[in-house]
């Protein structure tokens, strides 16, 4: 499973008074879609949580090409563009699904750590969501 894809239809409090979505809201359904992905997963960023594992956000990264616009279905595909065990980044397409147009692309890049923000070694430290990660982005 190495794309993940999460449809969204936007609602109003998302859009200026236009009604085209906010350039922040992208962010925010990067995240969604990211959350998906680890979902699809088999698992869920509570249970990474639960395990002592975090995930901070190292950077963000967002290409506007069209606007989405109030009450559009949008699709977000989401692939893991990296990953070494400490630090993993995503990539993001979102797309109308009416028409398939490209609106936003970007990345997420992100490092593991234990619950006082320190770097683990996921390979090592939980070597079972190891396994997963590597198995779901085609690594294994």
């Amino acid at each position: 499973m190495n794309v993940a894809t999460t449809k969204i239809v936007v609602r109003y409090n998302e859009t200026d008074k236009m009604g085209i979505v906010h350039h922040s809201q992208y962010v925010n359904w990067f995240e969604i879609a990211r959350t998906d992905w680890i979902r699809q997963c088999g698992l869920s960023y509570r249970a990474i949580e639960e395990e002592g594992v975090m995930m901070p956000v190292l950077g963000i990264e967002v290409h506007y090409h069209s606007p989405a616009l109030y009450d559009d279905t949008v699709l977000v595909e989401t692939t893991l563009a990296a990953y070494d065990s400490i630090k993993m980044s995503f990539n993001y397409k979102i797309f109308r699904e009416a028409d398939r147009k490209l609106l936003v692309d970007g990345t997420s890049s992100h490092c593991l750590t234990d619950l006082s923000l320190r770097p683990v070694s996921i390979r090592r430290k939980k070597p079972e969501l190891h396994a997963i990660i590597t198995k779901a982005a085609g690594l294994a």
